[in-house]
C-alpha cells in the first residue's frame, strides 16, 4: 500500500504544537489548507496528528471535518470564479481521473447526497467539487454536506487511530 508522506516542515509543525492547547486548531488549519490546495490526502496528516495526541482524537476529528467543509466551500467559489476553461487548463489531471465521468453522473443524478457519500469515502473529492461549481450547486450546501461527510470520516479515522495506534504507526 502506497502511503503519502507529509513534508518535513509540516511534521515539525505537528511535533512542536502537539503539547499546546491550540493543537487541534493547528490540525484544522492544515485540513483547510490541504482541502483548498488539494495537495495531498489529509489522512496523511490526521493519522500522525492523532498519534501525537490520542486523547484529543474527538476534537481533532471534529475540527478537521468542519475545516475541510469550509475549505471545500472556498474551493467551489474559486472554481466558480475561474470558470471551467481556466480550471481545466491549469489542472488537466482532474479530467484524467477514471472516476471523472462516474462522479459527474452521480452528481447529476443525486446532487448533494452524492457529494456527501463522496466526502465520507476515500474517493478524491476535487473532481466532485469542480462539478458542483460548474453545475451551480449552492456553496453553503456544498460546505455543509462536505463538512458532515468529512467529519464522519475523520472521526472514524481518528477514533481508530487513537484506539488501535499500532495499526497506524507506519503512517506516523
Amino acid at each position: 500500500m502506497r502511503t503519502h508522506r507529509i513534508p518535513f516542515w509540516l511534521r515539525r509543525l505537528l511535533f512542536r504544537s502537539a503539547a499546546h492547547r491550540y493543537y487541534p486548531l493547528v490540525v484544522a488549519m492544515i485540513a483547510f489548507s490541504v482541502t483548498v490546495t488539494f495537495s495531498f490526502p489529509f489522512a496523511a496528516v490526521l493519522i500522525p496528528a492523532v498519534l501525537l495526541d490520542p486523547k484529543r482524537w474527538l476534537v481533532i476529528g471534529l475540527l478537521a471535518g468542519v475545516a475541510s467543509g469550509l475549505g471545500a466551500g472556498v474551493l467551489v467559489e474559486i472554481f466558480q470564479h475561474l470558470g471551467r476553461e481556466v480550471v481545466l487548463s491549469r489542472y488537466p489531471e482532474l479530467v484524467q481521473f477514471q472516476a471523472w465521468q462516474w462522479v459527474g453522473d452521480w452528481l447529476q443524478n443525486y446532487g448533494l447526497i452524492a457529494l456527501l457519500i463522496i466526502a465520507a469515502s476515500p474517493m478524491p473529492q476535487t473532481p466532485a467539487l469542480l462539478f458542483c461549481a460548474l453545475a451551480g450547486l449552492s456553496t453553503p450546501g456544498v460546505t455543509v454536506v462536505v463538512g458532515i461527510g468529512k467529519t464522519v470520516k475523520y472521526l472514524l479515522l481518528a477514533w481508530a487511530t487513537a484506539r488501535y495506534p499500532a495499526r497506524f504507526l507506519r503512517y506516523g
